[in-house]
C-alpha cells in the first residue's frame, strides 16, 4: 500500500514538472523568426509611404536609436523624421535579413535599399540597419536601432 502511494505521488509530481516545463517552452522559433523578417519588410514599406501608424505600433515607447542622419533620437523624434522626410520613394526594400534570437530578445540586421527623388534629384541609398526587438505581450517591439549609410557610386544614366 505504501509503495502504491509513493508510486502515485511520484507520478503526479513527475507529470506536474512536465506540465510546468511545457508552459515555459518558447513559441515556435521559426515562426518568431519569420515574424521578425515580416516586420523588417513592413518597416521598409511604411518608410516608403511615410506611414507613422506602423512606427507608432511597432516601436516601444522607450525607443532610442540613431537615425539615418546620425542623430540620437527617441520615438517622438523618429516619428517626426518619418513624416517630414523630404523624399519621395519609388521603392524601399529590406533584404539580406539576418535574425538572431535569445529568449524574449532578438536583433535583426538588414540591408535597406532606397530609390527615389528629393529636391529634383534622383537618389539611390543603401543602409545597413541593426534593430533590437523585445517580445512583449503585445508582440515584438523595436527598442533600439542603428542605421549606417553605405557609400554608393553615382548612378550611370
Amino acid at each position: 500500500m505504501k509503495k502504491a502511494i509513493f508510486y502515485l505521488a511520484g507520478c503526479l509530481l513527475f507529470c506536474g514538472v512536465l506540465a510546468a516545463q511545457e508552459e515555459d517552452l518558447p513559441a515556435n522559433p521559426e515562426m518568431q523568426r519569420q515574424e521578425l523578417i515580416n516586420l523588417e519588410k513592413e518597416n521598409a514599406r511604411a518608410l516608403k509611404l511615410h506611414n507613422a501608424t506602423f512606427f507608432r505600433a511597432a516601436y516601444s515607447d522607450d525607443f532610442s536609436g540613431v537615425s539615418r542622419f546620425g542623430e540620437v533620437i527617441n520615438k517622438t523624434g523618429m516619428l517626426r523624421e518619418v513624416v517630414s522626410l523630404n523624399a519621395d520613394f519609388d521603392n524601399v526594400v529590406a533584404s539580406d535579413i539576418q535574425v538572431k534570437m535569445y529568449r524574449d530578445a532578438a536583433y535583426v540586421i538588414s540591408l535597406r535599399s532606397e530609390v527615389g527623388h528629393a529636391e529634383g534629384k534622383r537618389f539611390y541609398n543603401q543602409f545597413r540597419v541593426l534593430r533590437v526587438y523585445l517580445n512583449t505581450p503585445r508582440g515584438w517591439k523595436v527598442i533600439s536601432e542603428l542605421e549606417t549609410r553605405l557609400v554608393a557610386e553615382s548612378p550611370r544614366d
